[in-house]
């Protein structure tokens, strides 16, 4: 109770990540009141599947939430909104009429469909349709053509995943076409779940980093879907990122919490760090590394940046454009398990305890390089071991790969994006506590970086979401001075090495590229 006597609110953000489960309460002030996490149970059946099984998601969200709740003091009916927060490109199909999924999720990283991938993209029929969005912007000049002419599918497409789920999956498609079938990604299903089944939806942040939607005339992508034989009946309907989503029946928390956002987990920590402006750019280092910048408008894609929409709010649609590397926690946590390191917190000084990484390069690419090479066969290497090799240098070079690769997904970004980025990065994820890394990134780009005092941004961003909708915040200006500078890094004067170990490292890259495809 406030002390003018009305009920002070509270939201809850709950973030599905690929490695970990988060919730934390917060109040007006966006203080957090109570917090819980715990480790998402990810299943590998064979190399390059990624999946989770959904009554073990299930029971851990609902876990989490009451753990949450209990940590914060508070009771269930004292929450006044949720707000979901997930990993946007993994999926699963469901039966609509007993609510049993017809597999487990397939995880955004999951890269079983990567020669289903490679053959639509060289086969003719994909080919005639680039010729002729080509010919169509020849005449008409506009954005959707020109991204149309030159478009690739990937892995991390969940259109192209469901494709082949849909025609490997024994029953499934025979299911879709009796309407038996629902589709949704993370958001979608757990909002399914919590409201028992009456509402099937998702938001613009979501759907539309899964090649189901066409940013550029804001509906579905009818072609790709026509083209994939996927049917608009089993797909979610789309609302606002800060919308009314129903309420999670009563007796899941003990009270019907109303659900009032959905965002996708990287645009929500674009949101959580205010980069409201044309040209703001956000760094998220945690299992993978996500840079996104705000282009106000949808851009063309190309070497592995796509144009996304980070929010619909009413009239206020953003756009951004990412890219990303999808091992960075990953290879940190490697290190562990080959006894370079017992924690995690002690990367920083061992790759300090060095002067640098005696000629070793470390590629990060477990699985495959993403932007700007799109490579989903390169290997992981270590290059450059000699008799003098340290594991002080073997984790310095793992140390920076991290950091080459925020260069090089920057450079990307910048050249793609065709808007004048900030001077100023904003940096959130686990990983963006390790200082040897930001100071290094830093130096690499002359730029300064913002690191917040809460780290969680796709948490933030949630709730930030759900409390614009419910009413607690008004305007984006409000949220602004919410969010705190926990650390301002200002860049080093470059070193003269510096230039030739981006070269070494790029030269390791090379040669770890198109691997598997050669070994098989």
């Amino acid at each position: 109770m406030a002390a003018n006597g009305v009920t002070e609110p509270y939201i809850l953000a709950v973030d599905v990540g690929t490695t970990s489960l988060k919730c934390q309460v917060y109040n007006q002030k966006a203080e957090i009141v109570g917090k819980c996490s715990e480790k998402v149970q990810k299943i590998f059946p064979q190399r390059g599947y990624v999946e989770i099984e959904p009554d073990i998601l299930w029971e851990q969200f609902t876990a989490i939430v009451k753990s949450c709740i209990e940590d914060s003091k508070l009771s269930p009916d004292q929450i006044t909104a949720m707000g979901i927060s997930t990993n946007r490109a993994t999926f699963i199909t469901w039966n609509k009429e007993t609510g049993k999924p017809y597999h487990n999720f397939i995880s955004w990283n999951d890269t079983r469909a990567a020669n289903y991938c490679e053959g639509i993209n060289g086969s003719v029929s994909l080919k005639f349709l680039r010729v002729g969005a080509k010919m169509i912007h020849t005449v008409n000049r506009g954005r959707r053509w020109e991204a149309a002419s030159s478009f690739a599918f990937s892995t991390q497409h969940v259109i192209l995943r469901l494709a082949w789920i849909l025609e490997n999956v024994p029953g499934l498609r025979e299911d879709v076409n009796d309407g038996k079938v629902l589709f949704g990604c993370l958001d979608t299903w757990l909002v399914w779940k919590l409201t028992k089944g009456t509402i099937h939806a998702t938001d613009l942040s979501n759907i539309s980093a899964t090649g189901l939607y066409d940013l550029f005339i804001g509906n579905w992508n009818n072609i790709h879907m026509s083209y994939l034989r996927i049917p608009n009946h089993i797909l979610p309907e789309i609302r606002d990122t800060s919308d009314d989503y129903g309420c999670c029946e009563k007796d899941i928390f003990g009270a019907a919490i109303p659900i009032r956002g959905l965002i996708a987990d990287q645009t929500a920590a674009i949101f959580g760090q205010c980069c409201f402006d044309e040209g703001d750019i956000k760094v998220s280092m945690g299992t993978g590394t996500f840079l996104s910048v705000n282009t106000h408008k949808p851009c063309v894609p190309g070497q592995g940046c796509w144009p996304l929409v980070a929010w619909r709010i009413g009239d206020d649609q953003m756009c951004t454009l990412e890219c990303n590397d999808s091992d960075t926690c990953g290879v940190i946590d490697w290190g562990i398990n080959m006894g370079f390191y017992k924690d995690v917190i002690e990367t920083e000084s061992i790759a300090k305890s060095v002067e640098d990484s005696g000629g070793v390069c470390f590629v990060p690419s477990f699985s495959g390089l993403q932007a700007p090479y799109e490579n989903n066969t390169a290997c992981c290497s270590f290059m450059g071991l000699t008799p003098a090799t340290t594991p002080a240098h073997m984790v310095r070079a793992i140390m920076e790969s991290v950091a080459f690769r925020v260069r090089q997904l920057h450079d990307v970004l910048e050249e793609r994006s065709k808007v004048k980025l900030k001077s100023v990065l904003k940096f959130d994820g686990g990983v963006s506590n390790n200082n040897f890394i930001l100071n290094l990134i830093s130096r690499l780009l002359q730029k300064d970086i913002d690191r917040p005092s809460n780290l969680d941004m796709s948490l933030l961003g949630a709730a930030f979401m759900a409390g614009l909708s419910a009413g607690v915040w008004k305007t984006k200006e409000e949220l602004k001075a919410l969010r705190k500078t926990q650390k301002l890094i200002t860049p080093e004067n470059q070193h003269e090495e510096d230039q030739e170990m981006l070269e070494d490292w790029g030269r390791a890259v090379q040669r770890s590229l198109s691997w598997y495809a050669i070994a098989d």
